[in-house]
């Protein structure tokens, strides 16, 4: 029931009228009238309620007085009279305004947009042109066309049917316009619950259609069927899924309901980034089956909280050098409208085309982008943690085996048939279910973890493979016999239970790095603080430890202890070395071991120290004091340091107004206030109004980036939304379901998404 009025013919029963008497200008207005409804008839308010007017109770308002003001035109003072009120009875005069307006138009006006403001809002007072309104010969004064006018003779009209109503004692106004209202209500249940049923899976990572979804189909589509169920215990909502001629259930509602939710969520991301007043950006390229996309995110401050958001993906398969992917980042920052937003940071891996000092995205991005100059380059910390276990397995021949191992192990296991029997034999044992990763240098804890489920899992995957050997039924016993042998090699167990624990002690720092809520002066703080563990675990007394711990689980798993045998003849010292120290391992020595020291100084000289070593030089190279002076900087502010922090604020001080002066005094006045001076006491009385040089700064500080690791964690999504058999959906349809998916935690107000939805015309009241 939409409130279309008929005046030929009754509608239904509960709100049907018939006009008796209808004049010449309501004929003519019957068609005009039933494109009108009824509830846009303002009964409430008048369009100017400020002046001295009538309203829908009191009618026009028509005062008489003896003189009424004059104006002067030309050489005639001229004004309103009173007797125009007989030849227009819908005219009513305003003593305040000193003009007349149009009544049925400001109470009875379809919309703002079809009828005149002088008539309505202005006032007319140009009694020049008054004057001849009441000769029926002068048809072209202002009044005369305003009264044939089609706006002004459809609100006559209303204002007669209301009369009417009025008169019968039976508003049928009220019980249209209740009916209307009932009916809006109903459609804007309806789309709610589909526009719940697109944010559902969307968040899902779920496909939105079938392959077939016509009535015979058995699986229409996961958008179809979820509606089919909501019709199961819905009957209004089934009642207008299944009755009504449009459903709004095609993918085009679909696509245009995914966009609405997507940009939603993308605008409160963006607005929240404007208010804020900075960001840092980040971005990273992943292969998606036939394309290059670019996952674009960005770091920001909320108050002192840090946000980091997943914002779009690009397709740039067309090209991938730096220029591309700069003048892909400009247009991503004018279209978002962040053009006026500092940069004060910028995240990406160590390739040449990301990080060249030269010719780098990093370089040229600040070249291109005026708000952009500033935009410190912070090569990603996860990834050259990464590089920090990839450069020991290039150095260490024995590290790179085990490894090496461990993917064969992976390979083995990997078959439907072997796993199952690794299962079966974890449960007889009564083992945890946990198989062996594959190795990979961007997955950056699948090391750790691989090294943790063999040494968990070790008895379980012994038998499995000497069941295998004794049994003989499979084509790929050597590959067991293999395997078996590698993984019963007392070498293979010492380099494992060492890169075990010192993978474990590397795993707390890549967690850190891969937080959203790392700061680089926490991350710096870690980072020296692996360092100083590893270089503190270097000594003989903790290889002790580590060495029974070896020796009670080779006993236990029947592998003998040994060193690598050498030559079978005893070798002696040569003379010329008797006056010198040697540094290196002779084949003297290596006899040595064999017959007069403990197997335990061999492996702590020729495994643990090296294994130590390659680490603790990789990390000091790759997270050098040069490379994390900012980093300690901002370390230091957050110690309330002036002089120790001067590197980052005299960095960014010109940037966002700092006044430096003014900031060592708030950062001195601040930590007299506290006891313990620490980030999160700074959060709770740090006041922007109060320290206002402080809070920028600190902000600044928040929103330097860390690592890239949440656009990796998008690939993921990327990966689960564009499968290959989704593989052909449109880019815009592949982002906006990325951005719904991974930032689900951003609430969507369903009656925002309707509104926005219902300005476009559509084929339902909303």
């Amino acid at each position: 029931m939409f409130g279309i009025f008929n005046l030929k013919k009754k509608q239904n029963t509960s709100a049907s009228f018939h006009l008796t008497e209808q004049t010449e200008a309501e004929s003519v207005l019957v068609q005009e009238v039933h494109k009108v409804p009824v509830a846009s008839i303002n009964l409430s308010d008048s369009s100017t309620p400020d002046l001295d007017l009538g309203d829908l109770n009191t009618g026009p308002k028509q005062p008489i007085l003896k003189v009424y003001p004059k104006t002067k035109f030309g050489s005639q003072n001229r004004g309103f009279s009173s007797t125009y009120y007989n030849d227009f009875n819908w005219m009513e005069y305003s003593i305040q305004k000193d003009a007349i307006f149009c009544y049925p138009c400001r109470i009875f006006a379809v919309t703002s947009g079809h009828n005149e403001e002088t008539f309505t809002k202005i006032g007319f007072n140009n009694w020049k042109k008054l004057s001849g309104a009441k000769n029926a010969k002068t048809k072209n004064t202002r009044i005369q066309k305003h009264a044939c006018s089609e706006h002004h003779l459809t609100a006559i009209v209303k204002w007669n049917i209301y009369k009417k109503s009025c008169q019968s004692g039976n508003s049928i106004i009220s019980q249209l316009t209740a009916a209307h209202t009932e009916q809006i209500k109903q459609n804007r249940e309806y789309m709610k619950c589909i526009i719940d049923i697109v944010l559902l899976l969307g968040r899902q990572v779920s496909a939105f259609r079938g392959h077939r979804e016509n009535d015979t189909s058995h699986n229409k589509g996961n958008f179809k069927e979820l509606c089919e169920l909501m019709s199961k215990y819905y009957p209004e909502f089934k009642n207008k899924y299944f009755n009504d001629v449009t459903n709004h259930s095609s993918w085009l509602i679909q696509n245009d309901l995914i966009n609405i939710c997507a940009e939603n969520v993308k605008s409160t991301i963006i607005k929240e980034i404007q208010e804020s007043g900075m960001f840092s950006i980040s971005c990273d390229e992943a292969r998606c089956h036939k394309q290059e996309q670019l996952s674009i995110c960005i770091r920001y401050p909320k108050q002192l909280d840090v946000q980091e958001r997943f914002l779009c993906f690009v397709d740039v398969s067309r090209s991938q050098n730096a220029d591309a992917l700069v003048s892909t980042l400009l247009n991503f920052i004018n279209s978002s409208n962040l053009d006026k937003v500092p940069i004060i940071g910028q995240s990406y891996d160590g390739t040449n085309v990301m990080s060249g000092s030269k010719s780098g995205v990093q370089t040229k991005l600040r070249e291109a982008h005026p708000q952009a100059k500033n935009a410190i380059y912070v090569h990603c910390m996860a990834h050259r943690l990464n590089l920090v276990v990839v450069d020991m397995c290039k150095h260490l021949k024995d590290a790179r085996n085990l490894f090496n191992g461990l993917e064969a192990l992976y390979v083995y296991f990997s078959r439907p048939s072997t796993n199952f029997k690794l299962c079966e034999m974890q449960k007889e044992l009564g083992l945890t279910k946990i198989t062996v990763s594959q190795l990979s240098d961007t997955r950056w804890v699948c090391r750790f973890k691989s090294c943790d489920a063999l040494i968990n899992n070790y008895d379980a995957i012994v038998n499995v493979l000497t069941n295998e050997i004794d049994e003989q039924e499979s084509k790929d016993v050597a590959q067991a016999i293999g395997v078996l042998a590698t993984i019963k090699n007392f070498k293979f167990i010492i380099y494992l239970f060492i890169l075990h624990d010192v993978l474990k002690i590397i795993n707390i720092l890549s967690v850190q790095l891969q937080s959203k809520l790392a700061t680089l002066g926490s991350s710096a703080c870690l980072i020296n603080g692996v360092k100083e563990t590893l270089t503190k675990n270097r000594t003989p007394e903790y290889f002790a430890e580590l060495w029974e711990t070896i020796i009670n689980f080779a006993e236990n798993n029947d592998i003998s202890i040994n060193i690598p045998i050498g030559s079978k003849r005893r070798r002696t010292e040569t003379k010329t070395l008797k006056d010198y120290h040697v540094t290196v391992t002779t084949a003297a020595e290596n006899s040595l071991y064999k017959d007069d020291l403990s197997k335990k100084k061999y492996w702590e000289e020729h495994a643990n120290y090296p294994i130590l070593d390659a680490i603790i030089v990789s990390l000091s190279t790759r997270f050098s004091e040069e490379s994390l002076k900012i980093a300690t900087a901002v370390d230091e502010l957050f110690k309330l340091n002036f002089q120790q922090s001067s590197f980052l604020i005299d960095y960014y001080k010109d940037t966002f107004d700092i006044n430096s002066s003014n900031l060592k005094c708030e950062m001195n006045v601040m930590k007299n206030m506290m006891k313990e001076v620490n980030f999160e006491n700074i959060k709770i009385h740090l006041n922007e109004e109060v320290f206002p040089n402080l809070f920028k700064i600190m902000q600044v500080a928040i929103t330097l980036p860390v690592s890239s690791a949440t656009c990796e964690r998008s690939f993921s999504t990327m990966r689960r939304i564009n499968t290959y058999v989704r593989a052909n959906m449109t880019q815009g349809r592949f982002t906006n379901l990325a951005i719904l998916n991974i930032e689900k935690d951003i609430i969507v107000d369903t009656e925002i998404i309707l509104n926005t939805f219902a300005k476009s015309n559509r084929r339902i009241q909303l």
